[in-house]
C-alpha cells in the first residue's frame, strides 16, 4: 500500500522541514539520510574528541518559514536573539536598535565606527536607491558590478557590503549573483521589525532542529532511517520505488532534498530529469572554513 507514503531522501533541514510538513498534513514520512546523524551541512560532528558543529550557521530573523517550523517541533529555545550587529576587531563597529527599517540601518551607520561621513551617506543613498528599483538589477551582474554601478566606497565595500555579502551567501562578492544579494536585503534590512536581528544557536546544531524534528515526525507515524544511502529511483505509473542496500520499496511520492553532488546517483535514471542532474553536476563548489577557538579546562576569566 502506497498512499500518503512519501520518502524523502536526504535527512538535512530541508528533507527534514519537509517530513515535519508531511506528518502536519496526515501523511507517513520515511526519511532516508546516508551519514549517521541528521542535518546535512548544519549538523552536530565529532572532531579531536570534542563535539563541534560542521559550520559557524546564524540565523536572520527574516528566515520567517525556517523559525516557524523550528517553533512547531518546540526547539525555539535554543535560539539567541540579538539586533543586527557587525563586529571587525579594531577596524569597525555597527550596532542597529531595535526599529522599524530604515531607521535601524540609519541609525546603527551613524553611530558606526570605522566609516568616514562620505561611505555613511553612501550607504544610506545606495539602500534608498535600491528601495526605488525595487531590489531589482539586470541578470547575470555581480555583487562587485553592482556596488561599482553604485559607486560605493572603497571602505564601506570592504567592511559592511563585503562582509555581509559572504555571511550571507557564503560566496564572494567578485562571483556573487547581485540579484540574490538585493534579495537578501531586502528581506532582512528592509523587512518588518526584526528581520534584520542576528539568531545565534545556544545549543549545537543537531539539537537545535534535526533531533526534535525527527522526533516530532516519528510521534506522527513518520520513520528516520539513518546510515541508509538511497542507491537509486525508478518511477512507475503510480508510484515510485526506491532502492536502498536492503531492498526496494514503493511510494506514493518522493522529495529529493540531497546536495548537488548526490543528484545524479538519486535521478541520474530518470530521463525526464536529465536537464536537472546536468545542471547540478555544472555547479562549482567552494570550501568554507571554520575556526573554533576553545580554552582549556583550568582557565579562570
Amino acid at each position: 500500500m502506497t498512499e500518503r507514503r512519501v520518502a524523502i531522501i536526504g535527512g538535512g533541514w530541508a528533507g527534514l522541514s519537509a517530513a515535519v510538513t508531511l506528518a502536519d498534513a496526515g501523511c507517513r514520512a520515511i526519511v532516508f539520510e546516508t551519514a549517521r546523524l541528521l542535518g546535512g551541512r548544519a549538523r552536530r560532528v565529532e572532531f579531536d574528541e570534542r563535539e563541534v558543529d560542521n559550520g559557524l550557521h546564524i540565523l536572520l530573523g527574516a528566515y520567517r518559514q525556517t523559525l516557524a517550523v523550528i517553533d512547531k517541533v518546540g526547539a525555539s529555545a535554543g535560539l539567541l536573539r540579538l539586533p543586527l550587529q557587525l563586529h571587525i576587531a579594531d577596524r569597525f563597529d555597527l550596532a542597529c536598535p531595535r526599529w522599524p527599517a530604515p531607521l535601524h540601518l540609519i541609525a546603527g551607520l551613524l553611530g558606526a565606527r570605522g566609516l568616514s561621513w562620505r561611505d555613511r551617506v553612501a550607504a544610506v543613498t545606495f539602500m534608498r536607491r535600491l528601495q526605488r528599483m525595487r531590489y531589482r538589477t539586470a541578470p547575470g551582474q555581480t555583487v562587485d558590478m553592482l556596488l561599482d554601478q553604485h559607486r560605493q566606497p572603497p571602505a564601506l565595500r570592504r567592511l559592511l557590503w563585503e562582509p555581509l555579502c559572504v555571511a550571507a551567501l557564503n560566496t564572494p562578492s567578485r562571483i556573487a549573483d547581485a540579484q540574490v544579494f538585493l534579495a537578501v536585503l531586502r528581506e532582512g534590512l528592509d523587512g518588518p521589525t526584526g528581520s534584520s536581528d542576528l539568531l545565534l544557536p545556544t545549543t549545537d546544531l543537531s539539537k537545535l532542529f534535526p533531533e526534535p524534528a525527527a522526533d516530532y515526525v516519528a510521534a506522527r507515524g513518520g520513520t528516520i532511517r539513518t546510515g541508509t544511502p538511497v542507491r537509486g529511483l525508478r518511477p512507475l505509473a503510480d508510484r515510485f520505488t526506491v532502492a536502498t542496500a536492503t531492498g526496494h520499496e514503493d511510494f506514493a511520492a518522493v522529495i529529493v532534498a540531497v546536495d548537488a553532488p548526490r543528484v545524479g546517483t538519486v535521478l541520474g535514471n530518470i530521463d525526464a530529469l536529465r536537464p536537472v542532474v546536468d545542471a547540478a553536476a555544472r555547479l562549482d563548489h567552494g570550501p568554507i572554513a571554520s575556526v573554533y577557538l576553545q580554552y582549556p579546562p583550568e582557565t579562570t576569566l
